[in-house]
């Protein structure tokens, strides 16, 4: 039998006391997955994220089987064709190019720059996070002050400065796109672990002589995800809105390479007679953005500890 006091410290901790008539406790892990498992919505969400990837990897597949068009092959009697007309299925542009064709290829643009930016920023942000937050004193008031510096410029411009002096790539983008967002995913992880540091398993952790590393990766992080989730699902849709607006500016992913924003940035002139070319890649960004936005909160929701209970 347990006791009272002991069964409250187990549902305290999100566990179920064994009892009869009850199974054992599963494991934060399994818990959490059902958790995600029953938010169909948000299941939804990141089943169509894993569709876009695919269809992105899978482009020269889909080039050669569906649409039968590469995406830079200009055919001039072909301009503005409406969708469904001479073996255009999404409709060809102004030079005659194939949509289907260029968004497919620009899926793998616009994801991998939104992807990659977030991958770079989460683990610059995070180290840097992590270790003012944790040693604290003057390594932290040192890095606090580079990020002061960081945030204090506008984005905007530090973007339009360095896509002038870097040829713009997707691995250059995402670099600059990273040098500015990172700071506030370091501000956001530092405040997290500070509060960390003052609960009950860090103290006894650091009691039995655990050291800075174990401290800050096996405790520390871990018990951030949560909140890193939720940033980096939000920033993923900064992060497309930001190449698109870059290429609006002409700054961003050039042609005759393919991606999102460059080709809603493009034909935004011919949005009169042509409209399928503006709303169909704007609707691409809409729906990745609003994929984004609910499975991170999905997964914030399945593995947040303090929402196990609920």
């Amino acid at each position: 039998m347990i006791d009272q006091s002991a069964a409250d410290i187990l549902v305290a901790e999100g566990e179920r006391p064994p009892g009869p008539g009850r199974d054992a406790p599963r494991s934060y892990l399994s818990e959490s997955w059902l958790r995600l498992r029953e938010n169909r919505l948000g299941v939804a969400a990141g089943v169509l994220i894993l569709v876009l990837a695919a269809i992105a990897i899978a482009a020269p597949l889909l080039s050669a089987l569906v649409t039968h068009h590469d995406p830079g092959r200009q055919d001039l009697a072909a301009q503005f064709l409406a969708p469904g007309r001479g073996g255009y299925l999404l409709g060809a542009d102004e030079l005659g190019r194939d949509t289907l064709t260029r968004l497919v290829y620009g899926a793998r643009v616009t994801l991998g720059i939104g992807f990659l930016t977030v991958a770079i920023m989460l683990t610059v942000g995070s180290l840097v996070g992590l270790a003012a937050g944790h040693f604290g004193g003057l390594l932290d008031g040192v890095l606090m002050r580079v990020v002061d510096v960081v945030l204090a410029f506008p984005a905007v411009f530090l973007y339009i400065l360095m896509a002038m002096l870097f040829r713009p790539s997707v691995v250059a983008l995402s670099v600059i796109i990273a040098s500015v967002a990172w700071a506030n995913i370091a501000r956001l992880v530092r405040g997290e672990v500070l509060t960390l540091e003052q609960r009950d398993f860090m103290l006894a952790t650091r009691s039995l002589g655990a050291g800075d590393a174990r401290l800050m990766f096996r405790h520390l992080l871990p018990n951030a995800l949560p909140v890193l989730i939720v940033a980096a699902s939000l920033y993923v849709g900064q992060v497309i809105l930001i190449e698109a607006a870059l290429d609006f500016l002409g700054l961003g992913i050039q042609e005759p390479t393919a991606s999102w924003g460059n080709m809603l940035s493009n034909s935004q002139v011919y949005f009169v007679h042509s409209a399928w070319l503006v709303v169909i890649p704007g609707i691409c960004i809409f729906v990745t953005v609003l994929a984004t936005n609910i499975f991170g909160n999905a997964v914030r929701d399945a593995y947040d500890p303090r929402l196990r209970l609920k």
